[in-house]
């Protein structure tokens, strides 16, 4: 007889429901550093060098996981944009200069970024959920 508890975990363990499980990734969690340094690369070739990335929105769903981060410089002080290779994304009337939306995937050598878009015109996820099969809750925990 399989007990309650049993079945819990095979749940847990199975392939569809970790595609369908979604969860936020917290200030803690080691996953969360490992996301960061797999993004910083694709910003520290710009001029500005080292990086920190302030999290507005940041979930896991199987192998993927989506945030939502604003790039900056060390303690916080904003990039020159204008300075980069992002300069052609940037729209100059909008609000949110240099917003970054990513999906990473995890790999056996770690995750890697999969997609980004910075300051994008249009809600990019769109397409990334159904590309990639992903649960509409990974990108909006509505």
């Amino acid at each position: 007889m399989i007990t309650q508890r049993a079945l819990a975990l095979m749940l847990l363990a199975s392939p569809a429901w970790a595609q369908q499980g979604v969860a936020d990734i917290g200030f803690a969690d080691p996953d969360r550093r490992a996301l960061m340094d797999a993004l910083r690369p694709r910003f520290e070739r710009e001029p500005f060098g080292p990086m920190e990335f302030a999290v507005r929105e940041l979930r896991r769903s199987g192998v993927f996981a989506y945030g939502v981060v604003q790039p900056q410089c060390p303690g916080g002080a904003p990039i020159r944009w204008r300075d980069t290779n992002f300069r052609d994304q940037l729209n100059p009337h909008d609000w949110f200069g240099g917003r970054t939306y990513v999906l990473w995937r995890r790999q056996p050598e770690g995750s890697k970024v999969a997609v980004l878009a910075v300051n994008p015109t249009d809600v990019v996820w769109i397409e990334w959920e159904r590309q990639h099969r992903l649960p509409r809750r990974l990108f909006n925990m509505e």
